[in-house]
C-alpha cells in the first residue's frame, strides 16, 4: 500500500465501489486521501448524473405521459384530441383493424396514426349534434342519427357510454363506408390514409363540411373510387374540377358562394377533355346560382343526371333544365358567350 501514489489511489476510487475503500484503512494517509477524494468524486459524480439525466430528457422531445396529439387536424379547444385518445375509442379502432386483417397490411404501420386519427374523427363528426352538416341535411340517414348533446360527450370531452355504443356498432362491420370531417381544419390532406381506406376497407363516401380545403387536391387518382364527395360550407365560389373521380355518382356543393358554374376548366389542354361519366346527382341548393355553362351536359354525361338548384328543386340536366332555369331566372352561357363575359362574372 505504501508504494501506491495518490493517482493509483484516485484511480481506484473511481473504478471501485465506494465500500471498498474500508480496505485502504491500515494507512491513515491513504484514509485521509480517499476520504478526501471520495467526497469530492461523489460530488463530481452526482453532477455528472444530473447532467446526463438532463440531457437524455431534452433529447426525448416526447413526454414519457404526455398526450399525443392530432397530426392532420387542428385542435383547437382540445376536445378532439380527448376524444381520440380515450382507451374505449382506442380499443375500437384497434380491434376493427385486427378483425379486418389489415393490421397486418405493409402499408399499414407506416400511417397507422393517420389512419387511426382519420377513423377517430369520423366517429367524432358522424354522432356529434353540431358537427355533420352533411348529416343534418339528410336526415333520411337514420343509421346515422346525431347525438343528443347530452348523449355525446362528458364536459372534460371524453365519449359518454352511448357515444361508444354507436362507435362499436359503427365499427362492427367489415366495411368503413363514410369518412366525415366537420368544422376542422387540416394540418395536411391525408391522401395516402385516405387511399388506404377506400383500397382496403370498402370507403366510398368523403364528407367535409365548414372548413378551408384545397379542393385542387381532391382531383386525384387516389380518390377514384369514391361514388360520393360533400362539400358543405367549404368557401367554393367555383365550379371545382374533379375529372379524375371517375366512380363519382353525387357532388353535393351545398352552401357555398357559387354564382357562376363554369366548366372550361374541364376543356382544358391538360385535363383532356375531362367529365364526369358517372354523375348522377349535382347539388348545388344553398348557392347563388345566376349562370351555368351549357357544357354541362358533356360533363355530367350519364342521360339520367340530375341537378339540384333553390328555387328550382331537382330537375334533368338532359331534359327540361333550361326551361324550369328560365322561370327562376338562371341563365345558359354558352362557351363563346363564357369568353365574352368572363369578367362579368362574379362568383
Amino acid at each position: 500500500m505504501h508504494g501506491l501514489s495518490i493517482k493509483t489511489v484516485n484511480y481506484l476510487i473511481r473504478a471501485l465501489p465506494v465500500g471498498f475503500l474500508t480496505l485502504f484503512s491500515t494507512d491513515a494517509c491513504c484514509t485521509a486521501v480517499g476520504t478526501e477524494q471520495r467526497s469530492a468524486l461523489d460530488d463530481s459524480l452526482e453532477e455528472q448524473l444530473q447532467s446526463i439525466s438532463i440531457s437524455s430528457d431534452e433529447s426525448d422531445n416526447t413526454p414519457p405521459h404526455s398526450t399525443p396529439k392530432p397530426r392532420v387536424f387542428k385542435d383547437t379547444t382540445g376536445r378532439f384530441t380527448t376524444f381520440m385518445n380515450d382507451s374505449r375509442i382506442s380499443e375500437i379502432i384497434n380491434e376493427y383493424f385486427k378483425r379486418v386483417n389489415l393490421a397486418q397490411h405493409n402499408e399499414y404501420p407506416s400511417i397507422k396514426h393517420e389512419i387511426y386519427e382519420v377513423v377517430a374523427m369520423t366517429l367524432y363528426c358522424i354522432y356529434s349534434p353540431t358537427g355533420s352538416v352533411f348529416l343534418s341535411e339528410y336526415e333520411f340517414l337514420n343509421e346515422y342519427k346525431l347525438l343528443n348533446e347530452d348523449e355525446f360527450l362528458n364536459e372534460d370531452g371524453s365519449p359518454k357510454e352511448e357515444t361508444i355504443q354507436k362507435a362499436k356498432a359503427y365499427l362492427s362491420k367489415s366495411k368503413l363506408p363514410t369518412l366525415e370531417v366537420s368544422g376542422f381544419d387540416f394540418d395536411h390532406i391525408p391522401m395516402e390514409t385516405w387511399k388506404f381506406l377506400t383500397d382496403h376497407c370498402g370507403t366510398e363516401e368523403l364528407h367535409i363540411s365548414k372548413t378551408a380545403i384545397d379542393v385542387a387536391a381532391l382531383n386525384s387518382p387516389d380518390l377514384s373510387k369514391i361514388t360520393m364527395l360533400a362539400l358543405f360550407d367549404v368557401g367554393l365560389t367555383e365550379m371545382p374540377c374533379l375529372y379524375n373521380l371517375k366512380s363519382i355518382k353525387y357532388l353535393c356543393l351545398n352552401d357555398n358562394q357559387i354564382g357562376y358554374v363554369n366548366l372550361q376548366s374541364y376543356f382544358d389542354a391538360e385535363t383532356g377533355n375531362g367529365t364526369m361519366p358517372k354523375l348522377e346527382y349535382l347539388d348545388l341548393c344553398g348557392n347563388p346560382v345566376s349562370k351555368i355553362d351549357t357544357r354541362i351536359k358533356e360533363v355530367c354525361s350519364n342521360k339520367s343526371a340530375e341537378i339540384g338548384l333553390d328555387g328550382v328543386g331537382l330537375c334533368s340536366i338532359h331534359g327540361n333544365m333550361k326551361d324550369k332555369l328560365d322561370e327562376v331566372g338562371i341563365q345558359l352561357v354558352e362557351p363563346a358567350k363564357n369568353k365574352e363575359n368572363a369578367s362579368d362574372v362574379k362568383n
